[in-house]
């Protein structure tokens, strides 16, 4: 009995968990739209191609690395309403930065890792059907102007790229020039609240669904097993 009760404890509190850090997402998002659109606006920028450079250029001139905490930043590192509130940030806050603000204004984006003897953290934007280009919104950028991903290693500093960053997890060897086209996942990735309310969520549900067919299975059957019995011949 005590474990039923510990059980649909954990189902509400990791559904409340769940609502609480859809509800930061949602904050979040309605402050990361407004500043974007507000970039946008002032830029005059009416195409993919002005939005992305307005947005880049006003993240350089707002966020810099100078006095960005290195040693504490958490695994998902800092939304992007934290660092625009900071102004600090590394390449990696930065690019996030950008996606999000990008997505606000109808510009998809999402992230690619360069290695090599420099590596570094840089957006891919879709300036229109067919044509895509790097976006580093550092100060001081290590890509200065858009330039494709082919371009981009052609420097001597880049040898490799990936879309996800497994090298954090020493996996590496597993995506040496891969490049996914993430879509909707960009915005699980580049949202750590978003991505905490579906984890908590989709921990709940399959909470939930092992209790259920675990209550199947043993189940006692409802069909009763009783002794036949032959019934003796007639001495008529």
């Amino acid at each position: 009995m005590r474990g039923i009760y510990f059980f649909w404890v954990f189902i509400v509190c990791a559904l409340l968990t769940s609502s609480i850090e859809a509800l930061r997402q949602y904050r979040e998002s309605q402050y990361v739209n407004a500043i974007a659109a507000e970039v946008v606006r002032k830029a005059g920028a009416e195409d993919n191609r002005s939005r992305v450079i307005a947005l880049r250029d006003y993240l350089r001139e707002r966020v810099t690395y100078r006095g960005a905490a290195y040693d504490d930043r958490p695994f998902l590192r800092a939304t992007t309403a934290e660092t625009l509130r900071a102004g600090r940030g590394y390449c990696g806050e930065v690019t996030r930065a950008f996606i999000n603000m990008a997505a606000a204004v109808g510009v998809r984006a999402q992230r690619i890792n360069l290695y090599g003897g420099d590596n570094h953290v840089v957006a891919e934007a879709e300036l229109q059907p067919g044509e895509r280009a790097l976006v580093d919104s550092q100060n001081p950028p290590h890509v200065r102007d858009l330039e494709s991903l082919d371009q981009a290693l052609l420097r001597p500093e880049y040898d490799d790229y990936s879309t996800l960053h497994l090298r954090r997890l020493h996996v590496n060897w597993l995506v040496s020039r891969v490049k996914l086209e993430l879509g909707t996942l960009t915005y699980l990735i580049e949202n750590p609240h978003a991505l905490k309310s579906v984890l908590w969520l989709a921990l709940a549900m399959t909470s939930l669904a092992g209790k259920f067919l675990s209550s199947l299975v043993l189940r006692p059957s409802s069909l009763v097993l009783r002794p036949s019995y032959a019934t003796a011949p007639s001495d008529q």
